[in-house]
């Protein structure tokens, strides 16, 4: 789950970054002083003071390199400016990217309007709105305001597991696709978000935060998070690994089973990785990075030396296990790694499932050898009929079962619902 959700920035709703040809990681300072910048450019758009607004725009977007909402209100701010060819140079970057933006709605581009380069650029972007449909539905969900996150898989018993946030429980699905609550009230859990099975152990892992968006929310309880252990056997709660807001703000997002069952957690708000550790028992920070902004997805290479995360608003970092040093995958120029939220190792690539900018979509990030960056995407599912943000998954064998529609736009910060809109929730499979 992405929760950096809901810019409020006027002239677009994206939350991006993406890096062209090398690896770049922006301080907390800089990505601090990015923002401060970009707040001011949007008060210089407000003011219409076109020359500010480019002033302080291209401060913001030389801070935080190739950062697609950035570069779309650069491209605004050379249009406004009287850069024609400024703002075009942009624009066919972030058709480049394969993301979409309706340009001819927008007035800021009016004076582009008549350009054939501009023509051509909106019919790159529409392109970028076809429909690539490979997955099929392998079972749905009735209840509508679940607002689901993660799924897991038992491959003894064949059941799959569906977590909720709104609900702040755990539904189990049988080979037959009965569905019935895995969790029990009295368990205490707050919103759930990733799972993952240790079929060894026959343990069902799960991470849990206090969000404003689950039932009877407690504003005390805002930012808490933990992370906890059910027995697969007797759906019995084994133990509860709790981190406090009394320091700051949690939001635990996906984890991971190492092979030795070490249990590794992300956490969405502080910049930390933890670790359960077999021997210990305790949750503790593994890693903590100032490079890290939002982290979201991890998966470990075959070998379990490399350890991804998926950082939401930054792109893919590679941690190495054995001295923990990060590096930040480097891109090709045309390969967009934001808004991941689900990451998963397949056959010494990447699949990824992102849904922070327009169209959603699971693409294949391919790797070098030493898997120090991404050479190029291919996208394998697109524009799906069920899509309504797509989140979290889980591989089995060679078919990756993902949630299609989490519908967490449907939900306010507040807890409020569109309940009119909403539909029943949606795995889908993949063959990779």
């Amino acid at each position: 789950m992405n929760f950096l959700r809901g810019s409020n920035f006027i002239w677009s709703a994206f939350f991006l970054l993406v890096f062209a040809g090398f690896a770049l990681a922006q301080t907390a300072a800089e990505m601090r002083e990015s923002a401060k910048l970009e707040q001011q450019a949007k008060a210089d758009y407000k003011a219409k003071d076109y020359a500010k607004f480019l002033e302080n725009i291209k401060r913001a977007s030389d801070l935080r390199p190739n950062h697609a909402r950035l570069l779309y209100n650069l491209a605004a701010a050379y249009a406004l400016g009287g850069k024609p060819d400024d703002a075009l140079g942009v624009l066919a970057r972030l058709a480049a990217m394969d993301l979409f933006f309706a340009v001819e709605r927008d007035d800021d581009f009016k004076a582009l309007f008549d350009s054939p380069r501009f023509r051509a650029i909106q019919n790159e972007f529409a392109l970028n709105q076809q429909t690539l449909n490979k997955s099929a539905r392998a079972f749905t969900i009735p209840q509508k305001d679940l607002i689901t996150e993660g799924v897991a898989y038992d491959a003894a018993t064949k059941r799959f597991f569906v977590s909720s946030v709104r609900r702040h429980k755990i539904l189990a699905i049988d080979a037959n696709g009965k569905v019935s609550d895995f969790s029990f009230p009295a368990d205490g859990l707050w919103s759930v978000s990733g799972m993952r099975v240790d079929d060894a152990r026959k343990i069902l892992w799960v991470t849990t935060s206090a969000f404003a968006q689950m039932l009877d929310f407690q504003k005390e309880d805002d930012g808490k998070a933990g992370v906890f252990k059910y027995d697969l056997r007797s759906g019995k709660l084994l133990k509860k690994y709790l981190l406090s807001n009394d320091a700051g703000k949690h939001a635990l997002g996906d984890l991971i089973i190492a092979r030795n069952g070490d249990v590794y957690a992300s956490d969405s708000i502080a910049p930390n990785i933890y670790r359960i550790g077999t021997s210990k028992d305790e949750l503790e920070v593994f890693l903590t990075s100032e490079l890290f902004a939002s982290l979201q997805g991890l998966a470990f290479d075959g070998d379990e030396k490399l350890l991804f995360a998926a950082d939401y608003s930054k792109g893919v970092f590679r941690i190495s296990m054995p001295d923990r040093k990060i590096l930040q995958l480097a891109v090709d120029a045309n390969t967009n790694p934001i808004a991941i939220d689900g990451l998963y190792f397949h056959r010494g690539n990447l699949i990824a499932i992102q849904n922070g900018f327009r169209p959603h979509r699971v693409a294949r990030f391919v790797l070098n050898k030493d898997a120090s960056a991404i050479t190029r995407s291919e996208t394998l599912e697109v524009n799906h009929a069920d899509f309504n943000e797509p989140t979290l998954g889980v591989k089995v064998g060679n078919d990756f079962y993902f949630v299609a529609n989490s519908q967490y736009e449907l939900i306010d910060k507040d807890g409020k619902l569109a309940a009119d809109k909403l539909k029943e929730t949606v795995i889908l499979r993949l063959k990779l």
